[in-house]
């Protein structure tokens, strides 16, 4: 699965539910539709917008306790980079986590 900015451009891939960046740099981790960093802290959610997945926060939302970090998986090969997509408009009070 790949994840994009709001902007458009492709900014990593996720792998085991692992998240890591367009360079296979170890990100975080999705767990229930919500992504948390690689130190434990809670980045925001996963949302699928005309067929691509962004990770996006409400910016008036409380956000969770932080997690326990988890052990860094071995970064897998990083897939060839998609092509940028079309920028999306977000709702208000949204904003772009990584």
């Amino acid at each position: 699965m790949y994840i994009f900015k709001s902007s458009g451009n492709y900014i990593g891939f996720v792998a085991n539910n692992n998240l890591f960046s367009r360079d296979g740099v170890y990100l975080g981790w999705i767990e229930n539709n919500l992504a948390w960093d690689s130190r434990g802290n809670f980045k925001g959610q996963l949302f699928e917008i005309n067929g691509q997945h962004y990770v996006l926060r409400n910016t008036f939302m409380i956000p969770p306790i932080s997690r326990i970090p988890k052990v860094r998986p071995i970064p897998p090969i990083p897939p060839i980079p998609p092509i940028n997509v079309q920028p999306i408009t977000l709702k208000i009070g949204f904003a772009d986590s990584f």
